[in-house]
């Protein structure tokens, strides 16, 4: 299964200590289920300021130590000796072990952060999305190919593509797609090394190129059917979750800001 026995102890002990300002994001959130696809080798814990990485990590240390486990502080360039941005740390039982990163990261979003029964409070999967792609725009790890294939099933391509420009405002949606495309590789070691259940390295690449055409075809038509739609949001619909504009004309535009809100705004159309 996707989390181990000793995984899901040191998560349900992190999960105790989240909230809105310290929450868990990241490939854990996606691949927690036993029937994930891939298997996660460390824990990622957001926030919004330099200051609550530092007070988060350390009460999360304190708290892993005093339930038996090894802590090992990871340190660069002093990190655990001064308020940053990031810190690292290892938690080690015998021969097992987990890496845990805690990180700042930008508060704007599309929806806000969630309460979750098995993580305390994490981000919302749209938002895990639309990082994700953004993510495989700069890197070619197999971790983020999977992913994404993975979020497919949840929201389309296209959506995730459109709306993540709303986050990194210098891409389009077919300029990001494009350079997900030029880093979308497997390497063979690596999906040994992470997945969870029977993943073929030639359905994945034939799923990708079917989806990232799909995806282009459809943000293509969007773009010349309404040249003045504006890029970076989600759309979403009358449940306030993400899809594609298609026949449904009470589809919503929702755009992201900051901690992100509950879509509930205009009709694609509408003025």
């Amino acid at each position: 299964m996707p989390l181990t026995a000793f995984q899901k102890e040191v998560l349900a002990l992190l999960a105790a200590q989240r909230s809105e300002v310290s929450h868990f994001a990241g490939g854990t959130v996606l691949n927690a289920d036993d029937e994930s696809a891939r298997y996660s080798h460390d824990f990622d814990i957001f926030h919004e300021l330099a200051e609550e990485v530092t007070s988060a990590s350390a009460q999360d240390v304190v708290v892993l130590r005093a339930a038996g486990f090894e802590v090992q502080t990871l340190s660069r360039d002093g990190e655990w000796e001064k308020t940053c941005t990031f810190r690292k740390a290892r938690v080690i039982r015998g021969t097992e072990s987990v890496e845990i990163d805690w990180a700042a990261d930008s508060a704007f979003r599309f929806f806000p952060i969630e309460q979750d029964p098995q993580f305390g409070w994490r981000l919302h999967l749209f938002d895990l999305a639309t990082n994700k792609a953004l993510t495989l725009s700069a890197r070619t790890e197999t971790r983020d190919y999977v992913d994404i294939l993975e979020l497919h099933q949840r929201f389309p391509l296209s959506a995730i593509c459109w709306a993540a420009c709303g986050k990194d405002p210098g891409f389009t949606p077919l300029s990001l797609l494009k350079m997900m495309r030029r880093f979308a590789r497997v390497s063979p070691t690596e999906l040994d090394k992470i997945r969870a259940r029977a993943l073929d390295a030639v359905v994945l690449k034939n799923t990708w190129i079917a989806i990232s055409d799909e995806a282009e075809a459809r943000m293509t038509h969007l773009a010349d059917e309404q040249p003045d739609l504006p890029i970076g949001v989600a759309f979403v619909d009358q449940q306030g979750r993400p899809c594609w504009p298609g026949d449904d004309n009470a589809l919503r535009i929702h755009a992201p800001s900051i901690r992100g809100c509950w879509p509930s705004v205009h009709a694609i159309g509408e003025r």
